[in-house]
């Protein structure tokens, strides 16, 4: 009599087959590489492939840096953003080159000015970890909650 296959099983099963295929499979080409042309080549085009990501990070925020420079002027401003900094009197425009653009709004029209809250790092139903509040594009404040 054959033994029954629980659901939990068949899924380990994949998994477990998943990871050889991902681990071995590599590890294959490269004994098989590392046999017929030796550990150098494949050594070399490792790390000429690490080289090219590390010197495109670089370059992009090289480039980043260039354009913050440009769009205002202030170094102050610029290193602000560079490390994410919030602070009263942002520009709203300031805060998404600081932060990004958020994941959810809120907008209030009241008579004499508009106020959006900023929401950032969701972490369930409109529970979000930061908020902050903009009032006619300028930062007034804000409420973060550790995750």
């Amino acid at each position: 009599m054959a033994k029954r296959v629980s659901k939990a099983e068949k899924e380990m099963t994949g998994w477990l087959f998943m990871i050889a295929l991902v681990i071995g499979v590599p590890i294959y080409l490269f004994d098989k590489m590392n046999k017929t042309v030796g550990w150098q080549i494949p050594a070399l085009a490792v790390a000429g492939f690490l080289l090219l990501l590390f010197l495109n990070k670089w370059l992009k925020k090289r480039a980043r840096l260039r354009y913050l420079r440009e769009k205002y002027e202030d170094e102050v401003i610029v290193q602000k953003i560079l490390k994410k900094t919030i602070w009263i009197g942002q520009t709203s425009e300031q805060l998404a080159d600081a932060l990004g653009h958020p994941t959810a709004t809120d907008r209030k029209l009241l008579k004499t000015k508009t106020r959006d809250i900023w929401k950032y790092r969701h972490q369930g139903a409109n529970r979000y970890g930061l908020r902050i509040t903009v009032e006619n594009d300028e930062v007034t404040g804000w409420d973060s909650k550790s995750s």
